[in-house]
C-alpha cells in the first residue's frame, strides 16, 4: 500500500491525477505506473510521423566525373573550332599581294631600228686587292627591220659574246673602247652598229 501511495505522489507531482478506481484497475491488470511513465518518456522521444526526417541521398560521384569530363572536352572542342575559324579567316582576310617590279624600258638611241637587250650585271676584279667592282650595262643594237626577227632567234648567243666581253675589259677599258670591241665580235651578225643605253660601274 505503501508503495501505491508512492506511486500516486510521483503522479501528483506531475499534475497527473488518478481516480483510486483507475489506478485499482491499472494493479489489477498488473501495470505499474512506473513502467506507463517510461513508456511516456520514450514515447516523448520519438519523433513524429511528420518530424520524421528524409533520408539525404549522396550523389553520385562517378556521375559528377563524367559531367565534369563532358564539359570539359565540349569547352576544348569549341576552342579549337574557334581557333581553326580564326586562322582560317585570317588566312582569307589578307589575299597574297604579289608587286610586280617593272623598269622603265630605255629607248634605243638608233630609233625604230634598235633593240635594246635586258640589262648586265658584271662582277670584275678591280685594280684593289680582295675588292671586285660591279658593272650594269645595257646595250642596244642597231639591226636592219627586215633582219629582226633573225636578230631575236639568236639573241642567246650575241648575250653570251657581250657577257663575256664586259667580264674581261671593264676594269682596264672606257665604254667608248669596249662598244669598238663588241662591234668586232658581233660582225658576224646582221648588227650595224652597238651602243651602251646604261653602263654604270662601281
Amino acid at each position: 500500500m505503501a508503495e501505491q501511495s508512492g506511486r500516486k505522489a510521483d503522479l501528483d507531482k506531475e499534475g497527473i491525477q488518478l481516480q483510486d478506481a483507475t489506478k485499482a484497475e491499472l494493479d489489477k491488470d498488473g501495470i505499474s505506473l512506473e513502467v506507463d511513465e517510461a513508456r511516456g518518456q520514450t514515447a516523448e522521444l520519438e519523433p513524429k510521423p511528420d518530424q520524421a526526417q528524409v533520408p539525404v541521398e549522396k550523389p553520385d560521384t562517378g556521375k559528377q566525373r563524367l559531367i565534369m569530363i563532358a564539359g570539359g572536352a565540349a569547352a576544348l572542342v569549341t576552342l579549337i573550332v574557334f581557333i581553326g575559324f580564326f586562322l582560317i579567316h585570317a588566312h582569307h582576310a589578307a589575299p597574297n599581294k604579289t608587286v610586280k617590279v617593272t623598269l622603265p624600258k630605255k629607248e634605243s638611241p638608233f630609233g625604230s631600228g634598235g633593240l635594246v637587250l635586258d640589262p648586265f650585271m658584271v662582277f670584275y676584279q678591280t685594280n684593289a686587292q680582295k675588292k671586285s667592282g660591279v658593272l650594269l650595262a645595257q646595250v642596244s643594237l642597231k639591226v636592219d627591220p627586215s633582219m629582226m626577227t633573225n636578230i631575236e632567234s639568236k639573241l642567246f648567243d650575241i648575250r653570251s659574246i657581250i657577257y663575256k666581253r664586259l667580264v674581261s675589259t671593264a676594269s682596264v677599258y672606257s665604254p667608248t673602247e669596249i662598244i669598238l670591241m663588241l662591234s668586232d665580235d658581233l660582225i658576224d651578225y646582221p648588227i650595224q652598229e652597238v651602243a651602251f643605253v646604261q653602263y654604270s660601274a662601281k
